[in-house]
């Protein structure tokens, strides 16, 4: 019986993941309005129903999709990092996995930029986010920098994410704009904001002789 269980549960699982890369494939080729649950359904090779057994909206489809994406980069980028770099570079190695998908479906961003981040529904950018795990994962590179003293310990770490966040999306923005794909690219354009950051606002302060 138990077996049958997780049977059940895996051919689950794995329609699930088969209707994320589905959706990723028709976002990134037809936009948002242009990809149609029916047609992400017939390229995932499901009834169109079974979408939304799994994802109530098709915006939560979109959320999932991306976050799932997320997911999996900042997973890479975490368990193929050195633990001597710094923080800078810690953070630029996980980007730039995520940049590399970026630069596979530059379309499916800009689905992103248009239906989330610049016309979000309440939480939506903050719940692929946090479900991804990049709120955490960027949590922690930056409390483990103020405790090494690479980061100003006066300013509150949730502060310095936010900020990071902005510069990501930045960096995104600006490519978009431009056509500019390039992983490298992007990657020089975040590593450059980061360590202006740092230099002039985050970097640890010594305390001065009164």
């Amino acid at each position: 019986m138990q077996t049958g269980v997780n049977s059940r549960a895996t051919k689950r699982e794995q329609t699930r993941e088969n209707i994320l890369i589905a959706a990723r494939k028709c976002f990134d080729a037809q936009g948002y309005d242009g990809a149609s649950t029916r047609e992400i359904a017939r390229e995932a090779g499901v009834a169109e129903g079974t979408i939304f057994s799994h994802f109530p909206t098709k915006e939560e489809l979109l959320i999932s999709s991306v976050g799932d994406h997320l997911a999996d980069a900042i997973k890479q980028g975490l368990h193929t990092m050195e633990p001597e770099w710094c923080f800078v570079d810690k953070l630029m190695h996980i980007a730039s996995y995520r940049f590399a998908q970026i630069a596979l479906q530059p379309g499916l961003w800009q689905v992103i930029l248009q239906q989330l981040v610049f016309s979000p529904r309440k939480g939506a950018v903050k719940e692929l986010m946090r479900g991804s795990g990049l709120i955490d994962a960027v949590m922690r590179l930056i409390e483990d920098a103020q405790l090494d003293g690479e980061l100003n310990p006066a300013i509150e770490p949730a502060a310095i994410h936010k900020t990071v966040i902005a510069l990501f999306l930045f960096t995104i923005h600006e490519h978009v704009g431009a056509e500019n794909y390039d992983c490298e690219d992007m990657c020089a354009t975040l590593r450059d904001l980061l360590e202006t950051q740092i230099k002039g606002i985050w970097l640890r302060r010594p305390v001065t002789a009164a």
